[in-house]
């Protein structure tokens, strides 16, 4: 009997206490929604614009110009702001249970752009100014046990002129109202107001901790856990002090945290009285040091590392600022699709959340000041920056901080950085394309050269002649298809080669259309202002997506193509940061590709296999061997796809078999007539060819006797970039030659429009095979090769066998699969319409193409040399500035030698290196490709047959 009483107040206790633990855990209650899709309807009016003038209700948190009210700005706030500025009202009744030996505090995590806050009538501090920093209230003294209510005044456009202009003046869109969420903080009398980590990689522990109490001769007690709720070492203590606190302690045996390791811990901190917990706090973070070391690099965990990724905002076309936690996870894993190893979060914070994606999934971030063009006033940015690190100040994710963008650098705020930081990162000056990094700016450590937009010179300079650390946080503009992947190799392997080569953030993540109802609910990008991303609003994907994702992949292997006689080695290396290529999981496939002849897109799978992935450290280069079938199925490529530590695919490529291979079947023997009255046109079947008797071009094809838009192949076509327009070939009437061989008829003609050679095969199996060679004049070329005249409106669909889906220039080659690729013909305008993959354009390397035309027309072509396919005639969008190509203007089919490079917003393709040059032509040029019409059709086609249904 006392037994069990004892074991009863022994569970009492044991009850009591981890109750009371629980009970004086923080806890958050929202007022608002947490997201997007879960926002929270309160009552609101607004002062100007659209529907504007009377109370009805909002989504909170949301902009207000996404839901339709006030209005959609973009740059700067209209002119007369001042005198009739856009003002959101918000009413939100809540009910709220108060307890006595509590605090409480209002939080805002983000309200565009001057903020006051009343509840139940009494205004509870000063207004906040700035738009994107998290800010909160204490209201203890305000909230009411029962019914409460809140009065929001939202102010789009600040009063003050200087956070006007670095928050207002801005290229990108300017939203208003509360687009984050809004929750109540309840904390005991005595309580932790936050904590500030620094954990390194040799186990070392440092933590400060913030706490307001009354009492005296407190104790803050922490405990380390690892991922898994396991407790770390043993708990460590310390006698509170004042404000501040500061445990130290030191850890063995810990995983350190790296974006290729994203291990994480969390500390739990107790505040307690003669063993009575009065509050407790946890806190995720991870072991890891970042290091930035002056004329030489970054370094993360003692091994240096270059940082790869582009510059994202916080954006959705739908509803502005505000995400959902599905787009932030998007975002972070679209990232990691393109082998991002950083984001630079440009011009403001982000979500907190997104940065706990960032933490737990592996991804380093530049965080950074609000301020695009100007800087705050000293007082309002030293806030500013005090609520941005003390946010973010836990994030192992955060190696950097930006102190504003372009001029909105303010040397002042270098000081409350690292006032408000325990690991003391560094704060980078972001320059603009052409100003001084150094002009009022000297602190007491090397600058980081991080001028956006270098040319290629200019960066090599920086690369291989100075001395600073060099990261162009902006770069490789993105507009429209130009920049982004185009020319990354080339600046990237001179950034791998560099002493000094920190990195490179290509401008931007997002095209930033906002779908406006008031313009048929399309996406909108203000003209070429916003339409800067490597995918577009909704994450459609150009060439530079793929071209990206090639280029930053950590895994490489050398190989193109693969013999018959292939034993299953391939050359594989290695460049992942700090993962064994044991640590990865490699899959092949044998394929076996979809033929002209079906009309499906894709390949057959027929053999699997699992590779013993090898022993290869980091940077290093070595052997994957793969264990095929002893008796191997017939097949056309080899394909391997690469899964990091993560279960990350950063890798796939596809090896094709180098054989002789027949891609157009024939079913039936055709016959070849030859006209009786003129020797140059031929029947096969019901495709009629008409050659011109003197050129020797095939002038047009007829099916069933209907003309098709297709005529005048091939013509030379060729733009020097000398030239105002394209070189039209010269006239010559030389007669060409007709002959039968072997069932064969072959057309000949020398030294006619352009050509040194043409011949043409006609095959009885329906190939008509041309080969040819011109002799341009020696000189640079945008572009060079033949074409055939064809009606775009005609063409409906093609298939390909060859790289793709994406379009390559010359400068972006990377990024292919080959596949059998099917794509329909649809509008595609930059910036405008988005239906990827562009379907005009240049293709490279392919074997053959189908393009499927009105009337049941099928034009097949087979590549029988090195050509690169030109598809009708690529549009850009508008005022691509300098992110444009030169490509023919008539429109066709061509099939080039040479192809025109890219260019980006703010650089001519010339100012990108060697592979964006025109190209130089000093000998003459050659091809060979097939054609093939109607190839596959059956004979008895037109025969119908009734069924009935008794």
């Amino acid at each position: 009997m006392i037994l069990t009483i004892k074991k009863n107040i022994l569970l009492l206790l044991l009850t009591t206490f981890f109750l009371g633990k629980e009970i004086k855990a923080q806890t958050k209650t929202y007022l608002s929604g947490t997201y997007a899709d879960t926002a929270i309807d309160w009552d609101f009016k607004m002062s100007t614009g659209r529907n504007s003038g009377y109370w009805t209700t909002i989504p909170v948190p949301s902009n207000w110009e996404t839901k339709g009210f006030g209005y959609n700005t973009y740059g700067k706030d209209h002119e007369d702001y001042e005198t009739n500025p856009e003002i959101g009202f918000y009413r939100h009744n809540f009910k709220f249970s108060t307890s006595t030996h509590k605090r409480y505090f209002i939080v805002f995590q983000g309200s565009m752009t001057e903020t006051t806050v009343t509840l139940n009538g009494k205004k509870v501090g000063d207004t906040h100014i700035g738009g994107f920093t998290e800010f909160k209230y204490e209201i203890t003294d305000f909230l009411k046990n029962g019914t409460n209510l809140l009065e929001v005044e939202v102010l789009k456009p600040a009063k003050h002129p200087q956070v006007v202009k670095a928050e207002r003046i801005a290229d990108y869109w300017l939203f208003g109202g509360i687009f984050r969420p809004v929750f109540i903080e309840e904390v005991p009398e005595n309580h932790i107001e936050r904590v500030a980590i620094d954990a390194k990689m040799n186990g070392d522990f440092r933590m400060d901790v913030f706490t307001n109490t009354s009492e005296r001769k407190l104790m803050v007690e922490a405990q380390l856990y690892n991922d898994s709720h396991q407790k770390i070492g043993k708990s460590f203590s310390k006698e509170l002090l004042k404000n501040k606190t500061r445990l130290t302690a030191n850890f063995k045996n810990i995983e350190l945290w790296s974006h290729e390791y994203p291990n994480l811990y969390s500390v739990e901190v107790s505040i307690t009285s003669k063993n009575q917990i009065l509050h407790t706090y946890k806190q995720k973070f991870g072991f890891r040091s970042f290091e930035v070391r002056d004329h030489d690099g970054f370094y993360l965990n003692n091994n240096r590392v270059l940082l790869k990724g582009a510059n994202m905002h916080s954006f959705r076309p739908e509803t502005g600022r505000t995400l959902t936690k599905q787009d932030m996870l998007h975002n972070v894993k679209l990232m990691q699709e393109m082998n991002f190893n950083t984001v630079r979060i440009c011009h403001y914070p982000p979500d907190a959340e997104f940065l706990d994606l960032c933490d737990s999934l592996g991804l380093m971030a530049m965080d950074e000041l609000p301020g695009w063009r100007h800087p705050h006033p000293n007082e309002i940015g030293s806030k500013l920056v005090k609520e941005l690190v003390v946010r973010d100040v836990n994030h192992p994710s955060v190696i950097l901080w930006s102190n504003g963008n372009h001029l909105a650098h303010n040397p002042e705020f270098d000081k409350d950085f690292f006032k408000w930081d325990i690991q003391k990162r560094r704060p980078l000056k972001n320059e603009t394309k052409t100003g001084d990094i150094y002009k009022n700016y000297s602190p007491d450590f090397d600058i980081v050269k991080t001028n956006f937009y270098p040319s290629y010179d200019i960066l090599s300079k920086r690369l291989f002649e100075e001395n600073h650390i060099v990261l162009p946080n902006e770069t490789l503009h993105a507009l429209y298809d130009g920049g982004g992947g185009a020319n990354l190799k080339t600046y990237w392997d001179a950034i791998e080669k560099s002493k000094v080569g920190g990195g490179l953030m290509i401008w931007a993540l997002f095209d930033e259309g906002l779908r406006r109802t008031d313009m048929n609910n399309q996406p909108f990008n203000q003209g070429n202002n916003a339409p800067d991303g490597i995918v577009g609003p909704n994450s459609e994907k150009d060439g530079s997506y793929y071209a990206v994702r090639e280029i930053w992949s950590p895994v490489i292997i050398k190989e193109e193509k693969i013999k018959s006689n292939f034993k299953g080695e391939l050359t594989i290396q290695n460049k992942f940061d700090f993962v064994n290529l044991n640590e990865c999981r490699i899959n092949w496939k044998l394929i076996a590709f979809e033929t002209p002849n079906t009309s499906t897109s894709g390949f057959r799978t027929v053999a699997t296999g699992k590779a013993t992935s090898p022993n290869i450290l980091p940077n290093t280069t070595g052997l994957l061997k793969l264990a095929l079938p002893q008796n191997l199925p017939k097949f056309d490529a080899l394909a391997i796809e690469v899964f990091d530590n993560k279960n990350v695919m950063v890798y796939e490529k596809r090896l094709i078999l180098e054989q002789e291979t027949v891609y157009f079947q024939v079913s039936k023997g055709n016959k070849i007539i030859q006209d009786q009255t003129n020797p140059f046109q031929f029947y096969i079947g019901t495709t009629t060819l008409l050659f011109d008797k003197n050129k020797g071009v095939l002038k047009t094809i007829a099916v069933e006797g209907k003309s098709t838009s297709i005529k005048n192949f091939p013509l030379i076509t060729t733009k020097r970039t000398d030239s105002i327009s394209e070189i039209e070939a010269s006239t010559v009437e030389v007669k060409a030659s007709v002959k039968q061989v072997q069932g064969n008829f072959i057309i000949e003609a020398k030294n006619s429009n352009g050509f040194d050679q043409l011949e043409w095969t006609i095959v009885p199996s329906g190939e008509i095979k041309l080969d040819y060679e011109y002799s341009p004049e020696y000189g640079f070329y945008e572009y060079a090769g033949i074409g055939m005249e064809v009606n775009a409106k005609a063409v409906k669909s093609k298939r390909w066998l060859g790289e793709g889906p994406a379009r390559i220039w010359k400068n972006r080659v990377e990024g292919g699969i080959y596949d059998v690729h099917a794509v329909d013909k649809l509008i595609n305008i930059p910036g405008e319409v988005y239906n990827q993959p562009e379907f005009e354009g240049c293709f490279a390397p392919w074997k053959w193409a189908i393009f499927y035309m009105e009337n049941n027309v099928s034009v097949g072509f087979k590549n029988n040399s090195d050509l690169i396919l030109g598809v009708l005639n690529p549009i850009n969008g508008f005022n691509s500035k300098m992110a444009s190509w030169k490509y023919p203007q008539k429109e066709g089919f061509y099939f080039f030698n040479a192809i025109s490079a890219v260019g980006s917003k703010w650089k001519k393709p010339t100012e990108f290196g060697p592979d964006a040059q025109p190209e130089f032509i000093n000998s003459s040029l050659s091809g060979s490709v097939s054609l093939f019409i109607n190839w596959n059709i059956e004979e008895n086609d037109e025969q119908n047959f009734k069924l009935s249904i008794e």
